[in-house]
């Protein structure tokens, strides 16, 4: 059977992970970063079997012309119209992040609810009833049905209300680290998966909590020094300097929040031990 080429419209750092994913699952996969006019859409998609776009960088006109000449899109412009109609509102303080996938065959797959505070990620969402989780991943799922989503998405909704929509990211999450250093199956590869139709992977925490904290550096060293003093502090640290990000799988929340907390600190020299 010939291994089906997808053609992604998406950011570098995107094209880092799906191009990890891809490997690992032996597809083909064929890049650009650009933002392409109608008619070179149309030729970037002519030896690919469909394309995988974020809508940031494609607008929706373009995915309908695109449509109407035979080219396969996810996310397809009946989605994105429809999203389009649901108001979104802005947020200074704390939001959620909820990630979910849909393949053709309507299977589908959530992720824990993360919170985003103060430039951490703490999944799962703390203190929250299983009564509440459940309503907000239900109406997830079903949102995602009602849209006929092929492949995955990120919902960012306000902490106080998840009702209240903030934004949407397709291809590449806000939440973007988490689940590959604390889930059985990570967003990229799930995205993957569900646009082609494969069965989807299970979305299980590898530990009761994971945190991540983005990495602000300290200009005075340089990105090795802090980790002499912080992986052997805590070998169970995960770094990616990529996305200038650290994260820590644990059974403790409050003794992990205080690990990403130092290493943030001391990684951008507020503090020296």
């Amino acid at each position: 059977m010939k291994l089906p080429v997808v053609g992604l419209v998406v950011d570098e750092l995107g094209q880092i992970n799906y191009l990890n994913e891809g490997r690992k699952l032996g597809i083909n996969l064929k890049f650009t970063n650009q933002a392409l006019a109608t008619e070179d859409l149309i030729k970037f998609a002519q030896d690919c079997d469909f394309l995988l776009i974020d809508p940031r960088i494609i607008s929706t006109t373009s995915v309908r012309t695109a449509e109407r000449a035979g080219v396969r899109i996810y996310p397809s412009a009946k989605t994105l119209e429809q999203l389009e109609q649901i108001k979104t509102t802005q947020t200074t303080g704390e939001y959620l992040s909820i990630l979910v996938a849909r393949s053709a065959h309507a299977q589908v797959a959530s992720w824990p609810i993360t919170l985003i505070t103060n430039d951490l990620a703490i999944t799962p969402l703390p203190g929250i009833s299983d009564e509440l989780s459940q309503e907000i991943q239900l109406s997830v799922l079903k949102l995602a049905g009602e849209l006929g989503l092929v492949g995955g998405f990120e919902l960012l909704v306000d902490a106080a209300d998840y009702k209240q929509l903030i934004g949407i990211n397709w291809v590449t999450p806000h939440a973007k680290y988490w689940s590959q250093i604390g889930c059985v199956t990570n967003f990229y590869e799930q995205n993957l998966r569900a646009v082609l139709d494969l069965p989807l992977g299970s979305t299980d925490l590898l530990d009761k909590f994971v945190i991540t904290g983005g990495l602000r550096t300290d200009p005075a060293i340089d990105d090795y020094r802090p980790y002499l003093h912080l992986m052997a502090r805590n070998p169970k640290l995960k770094f990616d300097q990529s996305i200038k990000q650290v994260g820590l799988t644990s059974s403790d929340l409050e003794s992990a929040l205080t690990e990403i907390i130092h290493a943030q600190q001391y990684y951008s020299g507020e503090i020296e031990e």
